[in-house]
């Protein structure tokens, strides 16, 4: 290995160590600068923020001092920087000699006379954030080598990945925010309306009333759907092994279900957060109970119906919850991957079934789109994969794949 390899490595080694340390990123990011400065061999390295449509240009990170030519939180006209270049589309920018690569007309030598420059661009959610920039008033005796390039590209999509992840951790933050204001300045002055309500009712009868409390209802579970999607960027933090017959049957009593059924057939024991995986269930069971039809059809009969005293059934026999309205069926998929529920309904049109767990998408006229937005977000927290598809009944049918089933 040559001594340039050697020291590539000995570079990469060293930005790793300052880019696994918990630090603040204006910190972190300053030692990487450090780091790229050492190995490109120049006086300075600082990382801005560009906004192109004002001409703003600010350093929020560099190996400058205070007193140095570009210190944190300088600011200046993009117009008179190489950088302008850079964000222009011309990233990286490489000048290891500006005025004898024909650069000595330019407004940023003109302004800065630096010599030498190299130049990357950032994006955070897809959108220009700044540069990385490594300069020298004085030329570099030979230009910047693929490797350098390379290197210092690695600083900018290291840095960009702590952008993106402090900006998504802010995102959430701002979530949980809201969060706590629907759940106390929301539910707060529902409840006393709820609590009138059945008062009022209790001393007389009246189909006013009656409607009343059943629109207070529904919106206490549109306040608990709101504040179950605000609250999905949560990753999983851990997992215990669960029952499938145990999670489903425990989640139908705890779901207004009417005259439907559900029936459960082969049991599966999988890997899952039981809280997050409650919110599957529960938002997929009340979406067939909404969305299902009139008329149920029985299921196979080598399975069982849960009712809603909970109670198991014994073999061959059934407990029924509910009259015969939809009927919902749970179960194993046949691989062993993972799960289905499925229904009698009128099931998903063909050319829905990938919109359907959009935010927002809703066919009804009470609900605002969010039940199966969840189930989606539990399921990408798991690193699981669902389907939407048809029922051997014409109804709908979603698949839950790639769920972690211990052996034995």
């Amino acid at each position: 290995m040559g001594d340039e390899a050697r020291s590539a490595m000995a570079a990469r080694e060293r930005l790793y160590e300052v880019m696994d340390r918990d630090l603040p990123f204006e910190e972190k990011a300053t030692l990487a600068l450090s780091v790229g400065e050492e190995y490109l061999r120049v006086e300075n390295g600082h990382l801005t923020r560009i906004d192109s449509e004002s001409d703003y240009w600010k350093a929020i990170a560099s190996t400058d001092s205070a007193d140095g030519r570009f210190p944190s939180g300088l600011k200046l006209d993009l117009g008179t920087t190489y950088c302008r270049r850079t964000v222009g589309g011309e990233s990286p920018v490489r000048l290891h000699d500006a005025p004898n690569q024909g650069w000595d007309d330019d407004p940023a030598f003109e302004r800065h006379g630096l010599r030498c420059y190299h130049g990357s661009t950032l994006t955070v959610d897809d959108e220009l954030f700044g540069t990385l920039c490594f300069v020298s008033p004085e030329p570099r005796a030979e230009p910047f080598s693929d490797g350098e390039t390379l290197f210092a590209e690695l600083i900018a999509r290291m840095l960009e990945t702590e952008l993106q992840e402090e900006r998504t951790e802010a995102k959430i933050d701002r979530l949980d925010q809201f969060a706590s204001v629907v759940s106390h300045d929301l539910r707060s002055p529902l409840n006393v309306a709820q609590g009138r309500v059945d008062i009022e009712r209790s001393t007389r009868d009246s189909d006013n009333l009656e409607i009343a409390a059943r629109s207070l209802d529904r919106m206490e579970d549109l306040i608990a759907d709101v504040l179950t999607v605000a609250r999905q960027g949560h990753e999983i933090e851990e997992t215990g092994l669960v029952s499938l017959d145990a999670i489903a049957e425990g989640c139908w009593d705890a779901v207004r279900t009417g005259d439907a059924t559900l029936t459960v057939g082969e049991d599966l024991r999988f890997k899952a957060d039981p809280d997050r995986l409650r919110q599957l269930f529960e938002n997929l069971f009340r979406n067939s109970v909404e969305h299902g039809s009139t008329g149920s059809r029985a299921g196979p009969g080598d399975s069982v119906e849960h009712g809603s005293t909970g109670s198991r059934a014994g073999p061959g026999d059934s407990v029924e919850h509910g009259g015969s309205d939809v009927s919902v069926r749970v179960g194993a998929l046949g691989d062993g991957d993972g799960f289905y529920v499925e229904d009698d309904g009128p099931g998903i049109p063909a050319s829905d079934r990938e919109r359907v767990f959009e935010t927002g998408y809703t066919t009804g006229t009470e609900g605002i789109g969010l039940g199966l937005a969840i189930v989606e977000g539990v399921v990408d927290a798991h690193g699981w994969t669902i389907t939407a598809g048809e029922s051997a009944d014409g109804g709908a049918r979603f698949e839950v794949s790639g769920v972690v089933v211990p052996p034995g």
